[in-house]
């Protein structure tokens, strides 16, 4: 009977002994922690410095920021990070890279990031690739048109509301003595004719005669795929450039929309085209009678069906915004592990808490939440008159939740198409210029070339997602 207890209690013993070293290996077995997030910010050190300080501050997790140039980002074979933040117009060649996820719908609907606070033109095209949503904004400004109204008033002229009204406005200016016997005035308009800027410059003026709600054929027909930069809309744009450049004084004709704008503010000129950010530079006084309204527009439009000008609806002048010219915007990256972590600090650094602190660091920027409206001042540089502020921010808000936008060439291989297109308007302004229709044809059959070499399918698909459309028309 001891015996037999004795075998029954070491049996016990050594039963509870091994359910303890059980317990125990378990309860020691190492975490498995997951990596810090990490963000790549394409050529913005400005506003990556200002992401690393919000960061820092509410976050306990070790998040690295790093800027890149374009050229370096692009030259990369794979994405490694989990946050990419880059200009708008990037979104066809990234996503074609498979770089880019979409965001999580249960992010979509999250009351702080607040998504019908967006304006209307960004919310529904710029962060979009056909249906999808692949993006979060930090803003993307808008063209600009600015006037002096009492040199205008002195000469007996309205603020042009058309892109013909404007031509005849210049031409008037040119023709009165303002011009010579100014100190300061040295051109009627000033426009940003820098190469770089120039295809974009010239898309904007083009909006309002190609775009309309019954026309997706843009700058490639939506069946076909066949590039529709010699239509009528496009030639007619590119002869009213044209004019204007011909008759720019050369040290004006090489200025970007900022620097287009800090020369009007100076004085330089009765109107202006550009925008105005917080890096704009504002001269000590400015003139108490400037006034900032939309580009102007159309009051017909090419009919690509009837292959005719129409009327718009009433007769009624329509100016047609032109997105993502600049901006910058926010992606989860294909590559990252953690996708819903990092759509989180998308929100976190795109939503209302953040916005007037995170966005205004980049001159790429501008106002992209209604709500945001109040707190204007932030993207605007010291100096400004606050009515001017004010009046600037509520149009440029005007433009962005415009029902009729018109995005910018987004689609992969953008830049060759661009340099196309440049190549175009730069012989437009030589003393031997070809027609604008003839210099327009040529750049349409490179963009031709272009396309087919991507192959017609994927190239029809892609422009028509780069619209934010699917693949029916409506």
């Amino acid at each position: 009977m001891t015996s037999r207890y004795s075998l029954f209690l070491l049996a016990f013993v050594v039963s509870v002994v091994g359910c303890s070293n059980k317990k125990s290996s378990s309860t020691d077995r190492p975490k498995i922690e997951t990596p810090p997030l990490s963000i790549t910010v394409v050529d913005d050190e400005a506003l990556a410095e200002r992401i690393r300080l919000e960061l820092s501050a509410r976050s306990e997790e070790k998040i690295t920021v790093e800027t890149m140039t374009q050229e370096v980002f692009l030259n990369q074979k794979r994405q490694t990070k989990d946050i990419l933040i880059y200009p708008p117009a990037m979104m066809g060649e990234l996503i074609e890279r498979d770089w880019l996820t979409p965001v999580p719908s249960s992010i979509l609907s999250s009351p702080d990031l607040a998504l019908d606070d967006i304006v209307l033109g960004i919310r529904q095209t710029e962060i979009h690739w056909g249906e999808k949503t692949y993006a979060l904004p930090l803003g993307s400004p808008v063209l600009m048109l600015m006037v002096r109204t009492d040199l205008l008033k002195q000469l007996n002229l309205e603020v042009p509301k058309t892109w013909k009204e404007y031509a005849a406005v210049v031409e008037a200016i040119h023709s009165s003595e303002l011009l010579k016997t100014s100190d300061t005035l040295g051109a009627a308009t000033i426009e940003p004719f820098d190469e770089d800027y120039l295809p974009s410059l010239f898309l904007a003026r083009s909006a309002a005669y190609v775009k309309h709600s019954e026309n997706l054929s843009t700058y490639f027909d939506f069946t076909d795929g066949k590039a529709r930069l010699a239509s009528p809309g496009f030639v007619r744009a590119g002869e009213e450039l044209a004019q204007v450049a011909q008759v720019t004084p050369g040290e004006f004709s090489t200025l970007t929309p900022q620097a287009a704008a800090e020369a009007f503010l100076a004085g330089k000129s009765v109107m202006a085209i550009g925008w105005i950010n917080s890096k704009t530079e504002v001269p000590e006084t400015v003139s108490p009678d400037i006034a900032f309204v939309p580009l102007p527009g159309a009051a017909e439009v090419y009919q690509t069906q009837g292959n005719q000008w129409v009327p718009r609806a009433g007769n009624q002048s329509v100016s047609v915004p032109l997105l993502s010219t600049s901006g910058m915007v926010g992606s989860v990256a294909s590559a990252s592990g953690q996708t819903l972590n990092a759509a989180e600090t998308l929100v976190l650094l795109t939503g209302k808490e953040l916005c007037s602190l995170i966005s205004p660091a980049s001159e790429r920027t501008a106002l992209y939440r209604v709500s945001s409206l109040p707190m204007a001042e932030a993207w605007f540089p010291k100096g400004l008159p606050g009515a001017a502020v004010r009046q600037y921010a509520k149009v440029s808000i005007d433009q962005l939740q415009s029902t009729e936008s018109l995005s910018n060439i987004r689609i992969a291989h953008r830049t060759e198409y661009e340099d196309a297109l440049r190549k175009a308007l730069l012989s437009l302004t030589r003393p031997d210029a070809p027609s604008a229709e003839e210099a327009l044809k040529q750049a349409a059959e490179t963009w031709n070339s272009l396309s087919e070499k991507q192959g017609q399918q994927s190239h029809i698909q892609a422009f028509r997602h780069s619209q934010g459309m699917g693949q029916t028309a409506f």
